[in-house]
């Protein structure tokens, strides 16, 4: 198979040392950052540096591909604002579309997308079918994209899209991240739940969609949403240092969305989890 991973990045490279370790796999990488490509190089067939929006260097990254995973992600650590989410997903799958006619071979699509796309449930389950809520100009361009990129899938192409929760993996530690509000006070009760996915189980997924020809929507997160102030006690606990305090009064910027995050479809497509749930809590 003729893979092409749009956007190498933290997940992105992760699928790429999955997918090269199967010799019947050929693979197109793609960057956005030149200092990349002698590290890619080690992983893939051939290496671009392109940015996906772009029309003529999508298509010669998708020229011949079998298959393309769009991972792509917005550069940087910080949060970016909406016009660069739109710049990164919605212009580049808006690229592809308008390629499409000169891609017959490509015969499936695998997209990363965001839990963030559902709204806020209160605390109960939501799975694939509950209605998308966007809450801000971010999540509003990950459902825009994600509608845009349906119009993909015909009798002869399939098209997956992969919600995915908040990633965690080598480093990106959460015992590391957390630790540093140990001993404060945070507003609100901790009671909201929060969805994880280890990185290393983005990539099997997206490498069983693959396999598997997967052509529907499908949460990718663990076994068990935590709640925050849970969550927050075992990783203060486990460094015995003090632990973070609520102080119940309303949050000055708007909370998280409140929701647990079925992963049914995840198990009944046959995806076994390295990670069911965070690892050492």
């Amino acid at each position: 198979m003729r893979v092409t991973i749009v956007g190498c990045g933290y997940v992105g490279e992760a699928l790429a040392r999955l997918l090269g370790a199967q010799a019947q796999c050929r693979l197109t990488l793609t960057t956005t950052r030149e200092e990349r490509r002698a590290e890619l190089e080690a992983l893939g067939h051939r290496v671009l540096v392109l940015k996906a929006s772009e029309a003529s260097a999508l298509k010669q990254a998708l020229d011949s591909a079998d298959a393309a995973v769009l991972c792509m992600a917005p550069g940087g650590d910080r949060q970016v604002d909406a016009g660069v989410y739109a710049a990164t997903y919605r212009d580049s799958i808006t690229a592809l579309l308008a390629l499409l006619p000169e891609l017959p071979q490509l015969r499936q699509i695998v997209y990363t997308s965001s839990c963030g796309v559902y709204g806020d449930a209160a605390g109960d389950w939501v799975d694939e079918c509950s209605a998308v809520v966007p809450r801000d100009a971010h999540a509003a361009v990950l459902v825009e994209s994600e509608r845009l990129l349906a119009q993909a899938r015909s009798d002869q192409r399939r098209v997956c899209v992969l919600r995915l929760g908040a990633i965690y993996g080598p480093g990106r530690d959460l015992n590391r991240r957390f630790q540093s509000l140990a001993g404060t006070t945070r507003p609100g009760d901790g009671q909201t739940h929060s969805n994880w996915i280890h990185r290393d189980d983005v990539a099997g997924a997206m490498a069983a969609a693959l396999a598997g020809a997967w052509d529907e929507t499908v949460n990718v997160v663990d076994d068990r949403p935590w709640r925050v102030a849970d969550l927050l006690d075992r990783i203060c606990a486990a460094a015995e240092l003090p632990a973070v305090q609520w102080s119940g009064a309303s949050p000055e910027v708007k909370p998280m969305a409140d929701r647990r995050i079925s992963n049914r479809r995840l198990h009944s497509l046959g995806y076994a989890l390295l990670h069911p749930t965070l690892g050492g809590l």
